[in-house]
């Protein structure tokens, strides 16, 4: 009798906690920094690009960690090189509604002796790269490949192609024609300006080709990676010029590159500025963004520097 007593109380206690007492906490683990987390668009661009799991949140120099009770955010907290610290929430934080998130996936771009994908390179016979009549001459980047699984996403394979000399906030190229591309914001980009008086609209800069293969990774320790971005000044996610759809994350090319100039006819009068034609750099010390919405097939290249 004592002993159907005990399971009787144990089950009732067992029911009370479930029903009465406290719910486990929910998290969400974002790559990054710079986000307020109030339910405005900018916030959902976040959550969706920089969302992880907790053991890349751990391993990744800056993140975040939003902890939930009732399914409403109660507090935070910021890891930067692995110290750990409460993150003070506003009051249009406080409360903020848990969502069910797909973690992203960083993979990191690694040099390899032979692969379907690849950095630099010729212009291919079949591809169009676009031009400007101003000053600002594109550079066949190379190409990403959906057989490579980081990029099987992609709609078919893409072919890089920007103008890394000229000074745009954002390039906005349409691949409804996968082969013959089409800038979207040329007006836009008209007014912008570059920092090399010596290019001219028929300045050729060809690089060597470099192979490239994906990796699954939990950190950004390599030249370049997809998944997250790995923000250097602050978040700036594109939203589909088209679509009007918050624009995925397609890969970061980072100032580690080294992808040599195979052939220029770029003769700078300044000794200083060859180095800037000497291998395929970003503003000198930045990284490439690119961005891909695969409903309406247009790409965004934007640079970040220190």
């Amino acid at each position: 009798m004592k002993t159907l007593n005990k399971i009787i109380l144990l089950t009732f206690m067992g029911l009370f906690t479930s029903c009465f007492g406290q719910k486990e906490e929910k998290h969400i683990y974002l790559a990054g920094w710079e986000a307020e987390f109030n339910g405005n668009e900018q916030c959902q661009k976040f959550l969706e690009t920089q969302v992880v799991d907790k053991n890349t949140a751990d391993n990744i120099w800056s993140s975040i960690d939003l902890v939930f009770k009732d399914n409403k955010l109660i507090k935070a907290y910021d890891s930067d090189e692995g110290f750990r610290s409460e993150r003070k929430l506003t009051e249009s934080e406080i409360g903020f509604e848990f969502q069910k998130l797909e973690p992203n996936q960083i993979y990191s771009i690694n040099q390899v002796s032979k692969s379907e994908s690849y950095l630099g390179g010729e212009i291919p016979e079949e591809f169009s790269i676009p031009k400007f009549e101003f000053n600002a001459p594109f550079q066949y980047l190379g190409k990403l490949s959906k057989s490579d699984e980081a990029f099987n996403w992609l709609p078919f394979d893409l072919h890089l192609v920007a103008p890394l000399y000229l000074n745009f906030d954002k390039l906005y190229v349409d691949y409804s024609d996968p082969l013959n591309p089409k800038v979207l914001n040329t007006e836009e980009l008209e007014q912008t300006d570059n920092s090399f008086d010596d290019l001219k609209p028929n300045t050729e800069i060809v690089y060597e080709k470099v192979f490239i293969a994906t990796e699954k990774s939990n950190d950004f320790n390599s030249v370049g990676f997809t998944g997250v971005p790995n923000w250097i000044q602050y978040p700036d996610i594109p939203t589909c010029p088209k679509s009007r759809k918050t624009m995925k994350f397609l890969c970061q090319l980072t100032d580690a590159l080294e992808v040599k100039t195979k052939r220029t006819n770029v003769n700078p009068k300044d000794e200083w500025y060859k180095q800037y034609f000497e291998n395929m750099n970003f503003w000198g010390d930045g990284d490439l963004f690119i961005f891909f919405d695969p409903e309406s097939k247009v790409a965004c290249f934007l640079i970040q520097i220190t």
